[in-house]
């Protein structure tokens, strides 16, 4: 696992989710995708941002809320997967790292609280007589950026780490199949969208879309 790259690739997710400059790479589809993609598995990162985002839809981060953070965390699951997993898709492994994912979330918001925190000592000051105000201010908006880059950044390599570590020794006695391993998140992550729906106008404005994804579920089922 290159960890540098990971930590470069963490803090730019945990930039993007809030200070700049909001490109969506801190989505989970996206970020777990792109770190996939650094460690040689990118189609099984892009999946796991998809099982991932599912989840993250209800989230809104509205204000002040406190609420998971899912970008950083997508990342370091993708990165502990793709060193424990077999070559191939493995699903039990995958199962795993999306559970851990979604415990690893908890973590990175509570880092996000305190990276707040750090921004309010931040903004306590007072001018002293002879300084340029509008230079001060761009300091500590700097130094307020750089401390959630170094924030998005350690928190994706120590999930990482701490990921694959505990995968590594889940793993070997799992006994879940591989295909009831998918079920179970596909089943999960279909609830979450469903659950998702009225923030996106409700049954009545989107019934086409959703009885079209309803419709190619079965066939997909009927026709395996």
């Amino acid at each position: 696992m290159n960890l540098p790259l990971l930590l470069v690739l963490g803090g730019f997710i945990g930039l993007d989710a809030t200070s700049a400059p909001q490109l969506m790479i801190s989505r989970p589809i996206v970020a777990a995708t792109l770190s996939g993609l650094a460690f040689g598995h990118p189609a099984e990162g892009m999946l796991l941002g998809v099982i991932l985002e599912a989840f993250s839809l209800v989230i809104l981060p509205v204000g002040a809320a406190k609420y998971p953070e899912s970008g950083t965390a997508a990342a370091a699951a993708a990165a502990a997967y793709a060193s424990v997993a077999a070559p191939g898709l493995d699903a039990p492994v995958l199962f795993l790292s999306a559970a851990f994912g979604l415990v690893w979330e908890r973590v990175t918001g509570a880092t996000v609280t305190w990276v707040r925190r750090l921004n309010e000592r931040l903004v306590e000051w007072r001018p002293s007589p002879g300084r340029v105000v509008s230079r001060e201010v761009e300091r500590r908006h700097v130094a307020a950026m750089c401390a959630d880059f170094l924030r998005g950044g350690l928190v994706t390599v120590v999930g990482a780490v701490a990921g694959a570590a505990l995968i590594g020794i889940a793993a070997p006695i799992w006994t879940l199949r591989a295909g009831a391993a998918l079920g179970i998140m596909f089943v999960g992550a279909a609830a979450m969208v469903a659950a998702s729906l009225p923030l996106f106008g409700g049954w009545r404005e989107r019934r086409l879309a959703f009885s079209l994804g309803i419709l190619c579920g079965l066939l997909m089922v009927l026709f395996r």
